[in-house]
Formats: structure tokens, sequence, C-alpha cells
């Protein structure tokens, strides 16, 4: 429950209007003099280095000055009902508390208000004003969270302060970034069912058949460290671990319209709790396109993807088919021979005109060359039988659906790789888990939101439980 604003203080709008322009040019007429006076005005390099020296304060009074002009009631504010018990109050006394945000920090003093019977104390001016309980600001956290994501954290200090003229530590920009990715959900991160249904209108508009939506499946390993690991201890021996991910995204020819990436390092079942979840959420309308599913050989992306979308198509990867094929080559023929590569190709053919049967029963006829050969003859039947409806290239081509898995591919390097796969990187699981979901929403185009309702969810009325904990979180 809001606090309820009584103020017993009179401003009218044109004395507020006035006071608070006159106060803002008594300001800059003392500031310009000092800039004047302190600074060479040499070269535009001088000019324009005096005014980003002041920017910050300049534009944080220009901020207080509007804050006095629309708020200017709840700075004078004497009385305030208590949200809790509807209780009026009075106010103890003003306290100090200094905002930073992207244009400028400043002081803010406002009326604190405090009920004993339900010892509850709250700033009306800071919920009305949707202030952050830390000194910086929401802005100035999204674009933490945004540099942090993108760039090491002693890099982002340095774009900050280049960009902005102000100053970001490391450990800041670091909690910062993790304490909104933790706050972020799948759904979070994803475009919502308006959104997607409308991509796969437009791209529907004037076909006769239902647009192909593609479900890219795979892992890539990350430097990983065991938590929790105080940073003035031994870190522990490091691992490589899986980053499981997904990509959602529609075909339209030869370009891709993508709608979704999510990565985490986690289990199957986990991964499998986020396929599901963007089903529940409407974001894969198995009604509306034609759904394929493409991955590599691994089990655990087949087993989850039975359960979740047992209609889906689903298709071998190609380049990890062709893997194995060329391994029977030159096992057989001599690497590099003629007689390997004329077999290559001739069973390339025979698999996209969906002869996978006949490519089995051909590697079931091979005599082997030597003990090497009938090793890998015997392991690439194994795998192709075992995937022997994932095998028709042919029928997969002609539907217009990928038999390629480098969209996933490229997901994985751009959202995972590009940030944690840095020269003597490695990271807890959970905090690279929070940098993946801001690189995920920012690939998915929905950054902003997410910052949105992470903002929205932290945004609670400023209460304490008594005025010594009020002085110590403004001091």
């Amino acid at each position: 429950m809001p606090a309820q604003v009584i103020p017993m203080v009179r401003i009218s709008k044109g004395e507020c209007k006035s006071d608070w322009k006159s106060h803002f040019f008594d300001f800059m007429n003392t500031r310009l003099d000092g800039m004047e006076d302190g600074c060479r005005m040499n070269s535009l390099g001088d000019i324009t280095s005096a005014i980003m020296a002041n920017r910050s304060e300049i534009l944080g009074e220009l901020a207080l000055g509007f804050v006095r002009k629309r708020f200017g009631h709840l700075l004078e504010q004497e009385y305030c009902d208590c949200p809790k018990c509807g209780k009026q109050l009075h106010t103890r006394r003003k306290h100090k508390r200094q905002l930073e945000s992207l244009i400028g920090g400043f002081v803010l003093e406002r009326p604190y208000f405090y009920c004993t019977a339900c010892e509850h104390g709250f700033y009306p001016l800071d919920e009305a004003l949707g202030l952050a309980s830390s000194a910086k600001q929401y802005d100035v956290q999204a674009l933490e969270a945004w540099l942090g994501s993108e760039m090491p954290f002693e890099t982002a200090s340095e774009a900050y302060r280049r960009c902005t003229g102000n100053t970001l530590s490391t450990h800041h920009l670091h909690d910062c970034a993790n304490r909104i990715g933790e706050s972020l959900g799948v759904l979070d991160v994803c475009p919502n069912k308006t959104e997607v249904d409308a991509a796969i209108a437009r791209l529907a508009a004037g076909k006769h058949r239902r647009p192909v939506m593609m479900i890219g499946i795979d892992g890539a390993h990350a430097p990983t460290r065991p938590e929790p690991c105080a940073r003035s201890t031994r870190r522990g021996k490091g691992e490589y671990k899986e980053v499981k991910g997904f990509r959602v995204y529609l075909i339209d020819g030869k370009r891709i319209i993508h709608l979704i990436s999510w990565h985490q390092v986690a289990t199957d079942q986990e991964l499998a709790q986020s396929l599901q979840a963007i089903k529940d959420g409407g974001l894969v309308p198995e009604n509306q396109v034609r759904l394929c599913v493409i991955g590599d050989g691994a089990p655990w992306i087949w087993n989850r993807i039975h359960e979740i979308f047992p209609s889906a198509k689903e298709v071998l990867d190609f380049y990890h088919c062709a893997e194995y094929v060329h391994a029977v080559a030159d096992a057989q023929y001599a690497k590099g021979s003629r007689k390997a590569q004329e077999w290559v190709e001739s069973t390339f053919v025979r698999l996209f005109q969906n002869g996978k049967r006949s490519v089995l029963s051909g590697l079931k006829r091979m005599r082997p060359m030597s003990a090497e050969a009938e090793k890998q003859i015997s392991t690439t039947i194994q795998y192709l039988s075992k995937h022997r409806g994932r095998l028709d290239y042919g029928t997969a081509r002609r539907g217009g659906y990928h038999i390629g898995s480098g969209a996933i591919e490229s997901a994985n390097k751009f959202v995972a790789h590009v940030r944690l796969k840095r020269s003597g990187a490695w990271w807890y699981p959970s905090k690279a888990n929070n940098i993946l979901k801001l690189r995920c929403a920012r690939a998915n185009g929905t950054f902003d939101r997410a910052v949105k309702l992470y903002e929205k969810r932290n945004a609670a009325p400023f209460a304490t439980t008594d005025k010594s904990n009020a002085a110590t979180r403004d001091g």
C-alpha cells in the first residue's frame, strides 16, 4: 500500500516554477564563472574538456530543479498516513541522499516519516520518484548490466568512465550485472507470444505452406571453477562444463529470422524445463508452423525432444553425419585417395536421395581392409542406425528445412564463447548463467524489457525497521 500524500505546505505552480529556475540559474552563473577562471579555453578540446568535467554536476542540478518543480509538495510535506495502519504521521526530519544517474549526480533532501506503532519508516518522495534502493539509479544499473555482459568488468569500468566522465568500480559492475541477471527467467528474456505470432504471420503471408520453425540444440564448453570460493583463498581446480542451449528461428528462403536464444550451464533436465516453458508460453505454436529440431548425436538432445515435441521433424546435423562417413573412407581406402573421395561422394548422393537403407546395407557388406577400418565401420553403422529416422536429407532440403546446425553453433559462439572464454577467465556456474541471461536478452532484442522487469520487481516501498537503519542506508 503506497503512502498517502497529505501536503500541508501550499506551493503555487507559478511560485514553484520561478523558484526552481532561479535556483538553477544562480547555480549556473556561479559554475560558469568558475569554469572561465579555472580552465584554459585555447582550443575546442579545452572547451569540451571543461564542459565534460562539469557536466555531471550541471545536469544533476538541472534534474534536481525538475524534481523541485514537479514534486515540490513532497519535498515540503509535513503529514502523511502510515501505509500499514493508516495513522496520520508528522515528519521526523529531512534526510539527505546522494543519487547518481547517467546524466549526473545530486543530493536529494526529503522528509522522513516513521510510525512507532508499526515500526515502519518510509520516504514518500522516494516512492513517487521510483528510486532504486542504491545510490546508482536504474539507468546506471541498466548500462552496468549491458557493459558487464559484453566485456570484462575492468574494460567495462573504463568504457563507462570514458563515455560518461563518472566512475564505476569493477565490483559494483560485477554485482549489478549478476543481480539483474539472477532476477530473470527464460520467459523474461524471450519475445512474447504476440511478437512471435506476428513474425510468423508476416512470413506466412501469401504462401501456401506454413513457415518452417527450427529449434537448434547444442552444447558448448565453458571454463568454470568451484563455488563458493573466497577471493582471498585458492580458487580450486577449474573444469570445463557444458553450456547447453537452444535457438528458435524461422526460415525465409536463405534468411534466418531469429526469435529466441537461451544458453545456461545446466543439466539436460533443466534445459528441458526451459523448452517446456517456452512451449507452455505459446512461443512454439506447432499449429502455425512446420516444426523441425536439429542437433548432433548427443542422446540428451533427442531424449528430451521426444518428451516435449513428439511430432516435430528431426534432422541429424549433416556435418556430424559426414564426419563418420569420411572416417570410414579414410580408414578403408586411405585418407585423401581418389577411391575414398569417390565413395564419400556416392554415399552422400544416396543420403540425399533418401537412400539411407542402401547406405547402411552397403556398410554392412563392406569388407574391412584393416582392424581400424573394421572398428570405424562398426561404429558408423551403430551411429547411423541409431539416427535412421533423422537422415532424410533430401526430403528435408526440399521441404525448406535446415540440415546443418550452423545457426545454433553461431549462437553458441556469439552468446557464450565471446563473453565466457576470455583469457584467464574461470566462472562460477551461477555467475556465468547470470551473464548468459543478459546476453540472451540482448540477442533476443528484449534487454530493455528485461531490465524494466527487474526494476518493477525491485520497486518496493522504502521501509526501515527503525530510524537508525534509515540513516545507515542513506549515509
